[in-house]
């Protein structure tokens, strides 16, 4: 069948529901969405956080009417009613969600005027908030806030951050099981060995990690590499103890080599600080908290002892894990490191919530970065923005300190949890009400209206799901002809991949409305392809003749471990092809399905000896993108 090339066509589609047979896990179970009118079933405390230490912004009695707005880690953030304040005035904040009766019809809170029932108001329409887990995803998750060196600072803290991480684990859909903790004590340097060789033992091709510290960073002068070396401290560092408590970033890069050379992406978070720098300006700093005027939780930095000639980050060369990484042969592509404070800051420990990096990322990971290019998805850079934003307003103003600065480095358009947020820019917070001192009084917020992000094309679309790649993964496309003559010339590609696997082929027109599954497609299923096979596309049962209009038409060819399930987007047709509109939720659909491997889930992927025999108990994929343009 000859088919024509028409990209300017309108083509009309139904909206996609993003579920992608993948809805919340905890919301599915719950029979929850987003939007939801809900009641407490018990009297509960609704807090400023997800966390039990956090503080109470209102007594909910029994019945009291909820709205929710999203579900997290065994808690929910929801709306209430604030009893002394104006009409349609409401109050944000966390309660327990084993506090909620899930079974509140709509109408039982029908008076709880909130978002788009609020006048004047906006809210945030949310979409699928996380995706249900996946036997190949792993977390390691280290928190030290006491050390066995007395003169180490202790950091209450981490504590925190231990559940902060989670949260932030399931968001990228590790499974309980797959999280593995060690906390203080647990945490020696010969532990956080072991447990690296552990994760290295059961990690398998095309599998994703996730490693959070939390804790001190020291810097010490190395005589086997010339200069100063920034550390982790494990609970057996200090100044009284052994080189064995200490992890610098050489020798953590070249334990995680196996993992690197193994994941699809290799995720690393560090919580703490490495200068000495601006903390010896102020000893205090580092024996008792100080009160930021913005919070109630005592600041502590997370820094410890260092020697002299390395106290001061003066012509001091940093090495951060990428860098250490990539010497050994990793790809930066596959790697995503982000640290809490540039090489001459520290970074600090809310005594009562946790590091404020590791507090904001998760906020932002989970709730409330931006998507500032319209993508329909939010990328690492993205998040490290949205952090940064909260980091700076709770430092403003400080007697003592600036902001510490969030660093970003490898693959800053990582995108770690798909889910849509067709709205995500619309929701700034406006106070209602004058600030007041006490901070266990209720904060009263209303949003403005939305602002449309810029238009995003259809090259940029397609550019945000090859930036997901697994870059060990060569893929090789090569066009007949690069530009096609409208009304005459056929598209003519071969593609070439290093490993076996399945080829999916994206196409993106100048007109920016539509993205075209263009293979598989109805009138051919088989795109299995053997490694090192010249593939010739589009084969002769469906030709594809360029139909114009005059410009830069962008294919994205991709070739996965595993099968994906494109029957998720069977209602969205033109002719044979499987489209996907080229807008934020479209975007994230076919991102997040993308992602996927239809049989991860599966029983034949349970264990480490499936999944290491299998490939098809991948998520990874690799890509190429190309340019053809369409002329008269």
């Amino acid at each position: 069948m000859n088919l024509k090339w028409n990209l300017s066509r309108q083509v009309s589609l139904l909206a996609l529901a993003l579920s992608l047979g993948a809805q919340v896990h905890a919301q599915s179970e719950q029979g929850a969405t987003p939007g939801q009118n809900l009641s407490a079933l018990r009297a509960t405390e609704l807090r400023t956080d997800k966390l039990g230490s956090a503080p109470v912004l209102l007594n909910l009695a029994p019945g009291a009417m909820l709205r929710l707005v999203s579900l997290e880690g065994g808690w929910a953030l929801v709306e209430a009613s604030a009893p002394t304040a104006k009409a349609g005035a409401k109050v944000s904040g966390w309660v327990r969600a084993s506090a909620v009766d899930w079974k509140s019809s709509s109408s039982a809170a029908s008076h709880l005027a909130s978002g788009r029932e609020a006048a004047g108001n906006t809210a945030l329409t949310l979409g699928v908030r996380s995706l249900p887990p996946r036997i190949n995803r792993h977390a390691l998750i280290i928190g030290i806030g006491r050390y066995a060196d007395s003169a180490v600072p202790q950091l209450p803290g981490t504590r925190s951050d231990r559940e902060s991480a989670t949260q932030m684990a399931q968001a990228m859909q590790v499974p309980t099981s797959n999280i593995r903790y060690l906390q203080d004590d647990q945490a020696t340097g010969a532990n956080i060995r072991q447990a690296l060789q552990d994760l290295t033992d059961r990690v398998q091709d095309g599998d994703r990690v996730f490693i959070h510290y939390s804790g001190h960073g020291t810097r010490y002068n190395d005589p086997k590499v010339g200069g100063c070396t920034e550390a982790l401290l494990a609970y057996d560092g200090g100044q009284s103890t052994g080189m064995s408590g200490y992890i610098t970033n050489r020798e953590m890069a070249d334990m995680l080599k196996t993992i690197t050379n193994r994941t699809d992406k290799l995720f690393v978070m560090y919580d703490a600080c490495y200068s000495g720098g601006v903390a010896q300006a102020s000893s205090a700093t580092r024996t008792r908290g100080l009160t930021n005027v913005n919070d109630e939780g005592a600041l502590r930095a997370k820094f410890s002892g260092t020697t002299e000639e390395c106290g001061r980050p003066v012509n001091v060369k940093t090495r951060n894990l990428v860098v250490e990484a990539t010497a050994s042969g990793a790809l930066p592509q596959d790697i995503v490191h982000i640290s809490a404070s540039r090489d001459n800051e520290i970074s600090f420990d809310d005594e009562l919530k946790g590091g404020l990096a590791t507090q904001y990322v998760r906020d932002c990971m989970l709730r409330d970065a931006k998507d500032l290019d319209g993508s329909g998805a939010i990328t690492m850079d993205e998040i490290r923005q949205c952090a940064q934003e909260k980091i700076d307003k709770r430092m403003l103003n400080d007697a003592n300190f600036k902001p510490n600065h969030l660093v970003l480095n490898g693959n800053a358009a990582f995108v770690p949890a798909w889910f849509a947020q067709a709205n995500a820019v619309t929701v700034d917070p406006v106070i209602l009400a004058a600030p007041v001192a006490h901070a266990s009084a209720p904060a009263i917020v209303a949003t403005k209206p939305p602002v449309e992000p810029p238009a995003l094309t259809g090259e940029q679309a397609l550019h945000q799901m090859f930036d997901q790649r697994d870059a060990k993964r060569r893929v090789q496309v090569t066009l007949g002809k690069d530009k096609l003559k409208i009304g005459q010339d056929a598209l003519d590609l071969s593609v070439q991949s290093d490993r076996a696997g399945y080829v999916y082929v994206a196409l993106a027109g100048s007109d920016n409305k539509s993205v075209y599954m263009l293979f598989p497609n109805d009138l051919d299923q088989d795109n299995k392809i053997d490694a090192g096979q010249k593939l010739l596309l589009p084969r002769p049962s469906w030709r594809v003749k360029a139909g114009g209009p005059v410009g830069t038409d962008s294919l994205l060819v991709m070739v996965s471990d595993a099968p994906r399930d494109l029957s998720a987007l069977a209602a969205n047709k033109a002719g044979p092809f499987v489209t996907s509109l080229n807008d934020t939720q479209g975007r994230a659909s076919l991102g997040a399905l993308m992602s996927t491997g239809k049989a991860v889930s599966s029983s034949s992927c349970s264990s480490v000896a499936a999944r290491k025999n299998s490939s098809l108990c991948s998520d990874a994929y690799g890509a190429a993108i190309v340019a053809v343009q369409e002329t008269k």
